[in-house]
This record gives C-alpha cells, sequence and structure tokens, in this order.
C-alpha cells in the first residue's frame, strides 16, 4: 500500500510523536501534501512511500500494536456543549446541517469535519444510520448539549488514524467539554459463528478475574460511575458449585439475571437495557454483534491515550477468541503493557513474556 494515500495515518504519526514533529516542523492540524511525506532516520530526511516503516514507528511509540489484530472496532466519544436544534420527525442521528457550533477560525462544524476528510452521516433521512460519522443525541451526559460522536465500522491502523483526527476536530471547539459522565466506548466485532459462548465465557472470565487491574488503568472520578459498574456475575460461586472442569455455562444464562441488574420487564432485545451499564456490556453482543467496554472516560485532551484503550480492549477480545501472543519484555513499559505483565504473570503464562536474548517461541494460541 502506497502511504501518499493516506494523509490521516501521517498526521496520525506526526501528531503523537513530538520529536518527530519538531524535526519536520509540522504544525499540529497542518495539512500534509503528499510531497511532505518523509521519515527521520538517523539524523536524516529520507523519502519513504512504504506503510509499512511507518508501522513499524508507531509500534515503537506503542508498543502494545504489534499484537494490534485486523477485527473490525468503532467508538463512542461523549461529551457536551454541542449546539443543535432538533425538529420533529428528527431521528437521534442529528442531521449536521442542524449543528451550529463554530470553529476558532468561525468555520461551521460540519465544514471543519468535511475539509479533514471525516464524512458525516445524517444529512438525508433516507440514509442507513451509522455508515459514516454520526453525531448522536445523549441524555445521559450532565451537561447542555450532551451528545457523542459514534463512527463507523473501522479496522487497522487506518481506523486508530481516523478516530485520533476526529478527537482532535472535537476539540477544535471550544464549547465542547467533558465531564465525569462521559464515556469513551469502544465496540470491537465478534462473529457468533466464530466468537461462540466458549469464547464469550473465556472473556468474561479474563474481565472478571483482572477487573481491578483495569479500574486501577482509570482516572479515579471514573471508577465510581454508574454508567460503567463493575461485573455482577458471580463466577467465583459458579466454579465453587460446578468446578473447573464443567463446560462453560451458557454465558446469556449467566448475563440476564437479577444480580446483573436484569429487569424482567425490559425485553432483552431492547438496546437501552439495564445490563449494558458495565463496564464490559456482554448485552451488545446479542443486541449487535459486539462486545462493549465501557471503562475509560471521554479524555478528548489525551488521544494517545484512547487509542490505547481501544489497542488494550481488543487484546483482550483476542485472548477470549484463544489468542495470547509472547510479550515482549520492556524494561519501561507503559501502563498499558504493564497491566498486561501483571495479568499474564496472575494467569500464570510467565512463559508467554519473552525477555531479551530469548529466542521468538510459538506460544500463541491456547
Amino acid at each position: 500500500m502506497v502511504f501518499q494515500s493516506n494523509p490521516l495515518i501521517y498526521q496520525f504519526i506526526l501528531d503523537t510523536n513530538k520529536h518527530y514533529r519538531q524535526r519536520l516542523g509540522a504544525v499540529p492540524g497542518e495539512v500534509v501534501r503528499p510531497a511532505e511525506i518523509i521519515t527521520v532516520q538517523r539524523g536524516r530526511m529520507e523519502d519513504c512511500a512504504s506503510l509499512e516503516n511507518w508501522e513499524e514507528r508507531l509500534k515503537a511509540r506503542y508498543p502494545m500494536l504489534r499484537y494490534f489484530m485486523t477485527r473490525s472496532f468503532g467508538v463512542e466519544i461523549e461529551f457536551f456543549g454541542l449546539k443543535y436544534s432538533v425538529s420533529a420527525g428528527d431521528r437521534e442521528v442529528i442531521p449536521p446541517y442542524k449543528i451550529m457550533n463554530r470553529s476558532a477560525e468561525g468555520m461551521l462544524l460540519p465544514r471543519v469535519f468535511q475539509e479533514r476528510g471525516i464524512v458525516l452521516n445524517g444529512f438525508s433521512p433516507t440514509e442507513t444510520p451509522y455508515e459514516a460519522w454520526s453525531f448522536v443525541l445523549d441524555d445521559s451526559i450532565k451537561g447542555a448539549g450532551g451528545a457523542e460522536l459514534v463512527s463507523p465500522i473501522l479496522s487497522g491502523v487506518k481506523g486508530l488514524a481516523q478516530i485520533y483526527q476526529a478527537i482532535n476536530l472535537l476539540r477544535e471547539f471550544p464549547e465542547m467539554q467533558v465531564n465525569e459522565t462521559c464515556g469513551f466506548h469502544v465496540h470491537h466485532g465478534v462473529d457468533p459463528e466464530k466468537f461462540g459462548n466458549r469464547e464469550l465465557f473465556q472473556l468474561l472470565r479474563i474481565v472478571a478475574i483482572f477487573e481491578n487491574y483495569i479500574y486501577h488503568l482509570l482516572p479515579e472520578e471514573r471508577r465510581g460511575a454508574e454508567t460503567c459498574r463493575p461485573l455482577e456475575i458471580d463466577l467465583y460461586e459458579w466454579f465453587r458449585r460446578n468446578g473447573s472442569k464443567r463446560p462453560a455455562p451458557l454465558v446469556k444464562n449467566l448475563w440476564y439475571t437479577p444480580e446483573n441488574r436484569d429487569d424482567a420487564k425490559t425485553p432483552p432485545q431492547r438496546r437501552l437495557h439495564p445490563t449494558r451499564y458495565h463496564g464490559l456490556n456482554l448485552h451488545s453482543y446479542w443486541y449487535r454483534g459486539t462486545v462493549e467496554f465501557r471503562y475509560y472516560p471521554s479524555v478528548l485532551d489525551q488521544p494517545e491515550e484512547l487509542m490505547q484503550w481501544i489497542i488494550f480492549t481488543q487484546f483482550l477480545v483476542e485472548w477470549g477468541a484463544g489468542r495470547r501472543p509472547e510479550l515482549d519484555y520492556v524494561s519501561k513499559p507503559n501502563k498499558w503493557l504493564n497491566t498486561l505483565y501483571k495479568i499474564y504473570l496472575g494467569a500464570g503464562m510467565m512463559d508467554h513474556i519473552r525477555f531479551p536474548g530469548e529466542p521468538e517461541g510459538k506460544k500463541v494460541d491456547l
């Protein structure tokens, strides 16, 4: 793939690597011309058209990116301060032409997004919802103009780049703010034919056992949020009664229980089901074919943290699917990789951490 056709990825790299940005003289938000596609190596600037080279540079910046797969994902970015008008008959997607926020330069939001290559949904009532980026009403957020920016289905590094770009575009509108009620929700696509009850139960076990580690990744003010509660399924009690050798229970029967805030009056096919307000939302699995991680806050001023969260949660999904790769040991890991080291240690998987000088192994699948 020629890197010149991916300016969003290039901007993503520039913005996430201050050293290179200073060397290249780039300004955040600056439009990058194809002729400026260059790389810095050994103090020199060299032409570079290879996406693979840039992926290696990103992996150096985001160590966990080397374990990132092609699984589809999408995000919901919550915030408040959106200025818009509504009319009778409007759906939950806010038509872009009804959004009145202006950038510091006085440009209306839809035009800013269009000029930066982010396509918005909602211009026509006949559009299929969520095929492009969409601004959606959200009354769970405290603050006037509560909304969420919902991505289309994405995948890979190009998907990360789009999300990074969208977050930075939101930051160009001063009225758009976040508080403790705003979350950054990540959906990972799962095919029920390949990610069935066994895989779902494995993911549930991983999160239930190590959920405290996940909460330590969050800012303290987010840990008590009502929209991302800890799991309330007592797997310890299930194993105590049934033993570890019994086949996995039907996860759906575990999920829709009173202990997990199931309400018999609410049909399971409803999107806004009470069981969804857990950090790990498995209601989404039966509703739309995804598993949703709702733990992390919408920290618009820390886009790199949000990229790490996407990569980290996809790692957990892949582990649930039966893939747990060897981790390369890094002497000074970031908090994300360090958390995985702790999880591997707690799971008795130290042999899946490769230390310097050790040959590359093949311990990838369960």
